[in-house]
């Protein structure tokens, strides 16, 4: 069955950043001098959320040991019948921005990165839950819900090229993607029927489930390759309304997997009614192997190339100013990763002085639902900008809230 999402702590910096929600506003006084022939930028993000499951269940997995019945109970109290979502965004990297080289556009700068990205979508029902941590005995002589439902989790890791704009931001980046490892799995049509008395199981199952090489391990593996676009275009509006607004897309392309990928793909209906043995006293033939399991419930994997496209993220952003020091503004994102739902984020920001930004966001939709945050970026000397996030306050002090992160980074300019 499958298992939780889970998140601990993030980082990030940088107009780059894949998280937009929490893309602090850019202000002059504060921000690194656009006169720097070069910027090194590390960033870094892992978020977690989740839309009816609190804290408390990922925390207690990750932890490890026994699981309560009464925390088991209290998070199936709180479940939907069906689209319960949770998942988790974790990412880091290294930008370079170098002085413009090209002509009479001396605006343009060029820029390198690379970065590690590992994301994670899960969607499923109450039945799924249930039987997860009780077992199926609450379904005697009735059928549990198994669908629609998925998860997905796929990491890879990106080296891209291209050129940034030193007036508005705009950017434009080409990559090329190393897959580390993928899971897919989607569940269309499911249900498992258990007889009152225990004694037969029927399902049916019309699904895929898909997966890289899995004998290839670790960080470093390699098991497909792919490419991908990144972009960012902005505007700006003067007159009496100043507005900012910039439109844009992250990680936009596909990973082809390598033949060794494995596939299962399910539509039947499957009686269980126990195993059946001749002989009780030979041993041989009352010992199953895994080979027998897996031909007797039809679960042998096929082997052969997949392509799938990268978790992208689409997004638009829009600020503007109210008084000499205060902005407000509205990012709305949506990403291809199952679980995942139209996200917005409202920001308020003030400037304190002339190094120090603070803000705070009110978003709702992703992984969960509503959650507040808190962010701030300082400059230190004319060189560094430091910026610290987190978008839900309440995850450090409360154990029963969803979703939790923190947001870290640094840029040089010299």
């Amino acid at each position: 069955m499958m298992r939780l999402g889970l998140s601990l702590a993030s980082g990030l910096v940088g107009s780059s950043l894949v998280a937009q929600g929490l893309l602090l506003h850019h202000d002059p006084r504060v921000d690194l001098n656009a006169g720097y022939k070069n910027t090194v930028g590390l960033f870094g993000l892992i978020d977690y959320n989740a839309n009816t499951v609190a804290n408390e269940l990922p925390l207690a997995l990750y932890q490890g040991g026994e699981i309560s019945r009464s925390l088991r109970q209290q998070v199936a109290d709180g479940l939907q019948a069906e689209a319960n979502t949770a998942g988790y965004i974790l990412e880091g990297g290294l930008r370079w921005t170098g002085a413009a080289c090209w002509g009479t556009r001396g605006q343009w700068r060029p820029m390198v990165q690379v970065a590690y990205r590992d994301f994670s979508g899960l969607s499923f029902t109450q039945d799924q839950y249930l039987l997860t941590f009780f077992g199926n005995a609450l379904f005697a002589g009735r059928s549990a819900r198994l669908s629609p439902s998925g998860y997905e989790r796929m990491s890879y890791r990106t080296i891209g090229a291209g050129v940034v704009h030193d007036g508005n931001g705009s950017n434009l980046r080409v990559e090329l993607v190393q897959g580390g490892s993928f899971t897919a799995l989607d569940v269309r049509s499911s249900e498992l029927f258990t007889a009152a008395d225990g004694r037969v199981l029927r399902t049916s199952v019309l699904g895929e489930y898909l997966a890289s090489d899995t004998a290839k391990t670790g960080f470093g593996r390699t098991n497909g390759l792919g490419a991908a676009l990144s972009g960012r275009w902005a505007w700006a509006f003067e007159g009496s309304w100043p507005l900012r607004l910039s439109v844009g897309v992250e990680d936009l392309g596909f990973i082809a997997w390598n033949p060794n990928s494995v596939a299962i793909r399910k539509d039947t209906l499957v009686n269980f009614e126990g195993w059946y043995v001749e002989n009780l006293f030979a041993l041989d033939k009352v010992l199953l192997d895994q080979d027998a399991v897996l031909d007797t419930l039809g679960l042998r994997f096929q082997h052969g190339q997949v392509t799938r496209p990268t978790p992208f993220q689409v997004h638009v952003n829009a600020d503007m100013p109210f008084g000499a020091d205060w902005r407000i503004g509205l990012a709305l994102d949506h990403r291809y990763l199952t679980g995942y739902a139209p996200h917005a984020t409202l920001q308020v920001s003030r400037v304190l002085g002339t190094r120090t930004l603070l803000a705070t966001f009110l978003s709702y939709g992703g992984f969960g639902g509503a959650r507040i945050g808190l962010g701030a970026k300082h400059r230190f000397g004319r060189h560094v900008l430091v910026t610290l996030s987190t978008p839900q306050v309440p995850a450090f002090f409360d154990r029963r809230v969803r979703g939790m992160g923190m947001l870290l980074g640094a840029e040089i300019g010299f």
